[in-house]
């Protein structure tokens, strides 16, 4: 059944969209949300049911540094946050000890930082100054970084984007307490007392458009407006999910030259924090541990430090996400477990009997995202233009991956796109 013409379209409740509605309809105008889920939020997804014990987040979980948008935000709605805590430890060489930060030999890195003239792909940027066998733990700790980080591929991410992020960023990071869809729910229902409608299941297929006119076409009904506002994640741009008539090849192209990582989570809940306890710990006091590295397969893990919990939370990204992407929950579970065997040197029988509850969430498969976040790739900055530079005041794109500076695949990201493209749409009436 074919719907009454909107002001504005957007594609997509995701953070980016929702903040988009919001902006839009304050202003009095017409605005549809098309949500391919059932459920609003997107990579944004707090578990808060009884299989766990505690509210868990099966996507984004930190806000990274102090944001001004997503801080604002939250105290506009009254939504609590805590700080993330904690000692940073790593398995090597057979033993468990502190690592002081998330690179290794930092002050190294930064020097040669200084001798780039050029962007490079952190993959040539180690070819060529990282070379000499004292920075082989350097090299370790940088390729961990990006890939488990980023979500990147060595080979496109950016050097100068990672020295800008690792010279500006904060260190403070926190977690939202009762989980990050709070957030969303707000930004949501805050649109549809201003008039903003929401249709969810609605899969966006195919969209056909002209100057100012636009027709969105789902298995639901065909949906019109003068504009559309499209913010979906990056892996669905890039695997053409989405048909344009007539087609947008530049837009496209330049989509498919950014950077977007697959990443794969895993929720462990135990009986007891084994961690904390140093029969398990060969003597180590992890009782603050935050974040744990490895060489193993599942090689970062985290706890819920300052809060007393007795979940470890696995986590996958970049390449390694993508070998692992086809593999099922129990064959993604198992390694798991054998990587907390082997990096705190316990029988596997021990910890599957201590094993309460788990879930892998696989956002490299998930239909509606295809991959995980974004990252910055050399030369980011000019295929990000040419993606939001308008479409004939009829197409916007907007979401984490447009975003420009180190907050690229944050929720950060998409909250500052989503507004900063509402007012550019704002305008253009």
């Amino acid at each position: 059944m074919d719907q009454s013409p909107y002001d504005v379209i957007i594609i997509g409740a995701g953070a980016s969209g929702l903040i988009a509605a919001y902006e839009l309809s304050l202003t009095g105008r017409k605005v549809a949300v098309l949500e391919a889920r059932a459920r609003l939020g997107g990579r944004i997804h707090t578990i808060a049911n009884k299989k766990f014990s505690v509210p868990v987040e099966s996507g984004a979980e930190f806000i990274h540094g102090n944001l001004n948008l997503t801080k604002t935000l939250l105290k506009q709605a009254g939504i609590s946050f805590s700080e993330v805590k904690g000692e940073l430890w790593q398995k090597k060489s057979g033993k468990l000890s502190r690592q002081e930060d998330f690179i290794e030999d930092y002050n190294d890195l930064e020097k040669k930082f200084k001798q780039l003239k050029n962007d490079l792909p952190v993959s040539a940027f180690v070819e060529k100054y990282l070379t000499d066998d004292k920075y082989e733990e350097l090299r370790f700790t940088l390729k961990n970084y990006v890939e488990g980080y980023y979500a990147a591929e060595l080979s496109k991410a950016s050097t100068y984007a990672l020295c800008e992020e690792l010279n500006t960023s904060d260190e403070e990071q926190y977690r939202i307490d009762g989980g990050y869809s709070q957030l969303m729910c707000y930004l949501a229902q805050q649109s549809e007392e201003h008039g903003c409608i929401f249709y969810y299941s609605h899969v966006a297929e195919q969209i056909n458009w002209g100057e100012n006119k636009t027709e969105v076409v789902t298995q639901s009904g065909t949906f019109y407006a003068a504009k559309l506002l499209i913010t979906v994640p990056l892996g669905v741009l890039q695997q053409d999910k989405i048909q344009f008539n007539p087609g947008i090849p530049e837009k496209i192209n330049a989509i498919k030259e950014l950077g977007f990582g697959p990443v794969i989570k895993v929720i462990l809940e135990f009986r007891e924090a084994f961690w904390k306890s140093k029969e398990y710990t060969r003597n180590q006091d992890l009782s603050k541990l935050s974040f744990l590295f490895s060489r193993q397969e599942i090689p970062t893990w985290w706890t819920s430090f300052p809060q007393d919990s007795t979940i470890l939370t696995g986590w996958i990204a970049g390449p390694r996400a993508a070998e692992m992407k086809n593999s099922t929950k129990n064959e993604i579970l198992l390694k798991s477990l054998k990587s907390l065997q082997l990096i705190f040197d316990l029988e596997i029988r021990f910890l599957e009997q201590n094993l309460k509850e788990w879930d892998v969430f696989n956002w490299a498969i998930d239909e509606f995202n295809l991959g995980g976040y974004a990252y910055e790739v050399v030369n980011g900055p000019y295929f990000r233009k040419i993606v939001k530079e308008p479409v004939y005041n009829s197409i916007y794109f907007a979401g984490e991956a447009l975003f420009d500076g180190p907050e690229i695949g944050t929720v950060e990201a998409a909250l500052v796109s989503g507004r900063d493209t509402a007012h550019t749409i704002i305008a253009s009436f």
